[in-house]
């Protein structure tokens, strides 16, 4: 129960979400466009984190990293020995599987993860995790300005989206 085991499983099996703050980390580090990395799909009915739904040619879509392969839901930055952006990845990936509740770091049992574990040292993830829920909480306002002008297309959203994510959550703290 005290690490990682490395398997990727959570890099292959669903679509990681991204924040327009991830977004601009990784364009930042990979010199990638924005629209390199992400991509959209359907809004799941039965997703496990809260990062919101955007309007994308009129239908609730989840952002997320682009796949190497369809069917495969294989993260692009995923190389079968871990990730090729670890140091810029997103915020969902620092902190999953994990939540906080009542301060402390618990494992939620993930669909995708094969088995429950904690860190040794739990002090990062709770870092990281405070991040993560003041971007998703950031982004949630940006979707909810997109959402309320009727969405658009993909390009559309990521323009809006990068230039309000300007200035970081924790910037304006």
């Amino acid at each position: 129960m005290s690490g990682c085991m490395g398997c990727g499983k959570c890099c292959t099996s669903f679509g990681v979400c991204v924040t327009p703050f991830d977004m601009r980390r990784l364009t930042r580090a990979t010199g990638l466009a924005p629209l390199d990395i992400v991509m959209v799909i359907d809004e799941p009915p039965d997703r496990e984190r809260a990062e919101p739904a955007i309007l994308i040619d009129g239908l609730p879509s989840l952002l997320v990293l682009r796949w190497r392969g369809n069917p495969e839901r294989r993260c692009m930055f995923y190389s079968g020995n871990g990730c090729m952006a670890y140091e810029s990845r997103p915020m969902l990936c620092r902190t999953y599987p994990f939540r906080v509740e009542n301060g402390k770091l618990l494992d939620f049992g993930s669909r995708a993860c094969p088995r429950l574990w904690l860190p040794d040292a739990p002090k990062p993830y709770m870092d990281d995790f405070k991040c993560y829920l003041q971007e998703v909480e950031a982004y949630q306002k940006i979707a909810r300005e997109w959402n309320s002008r009727r969405g658009g297309t993909l390009e559309e959203f990521v323009m809006f989206a990068m230039e309000r994510a300007q200035t970081h959550p924790a910037d304006r703290l």
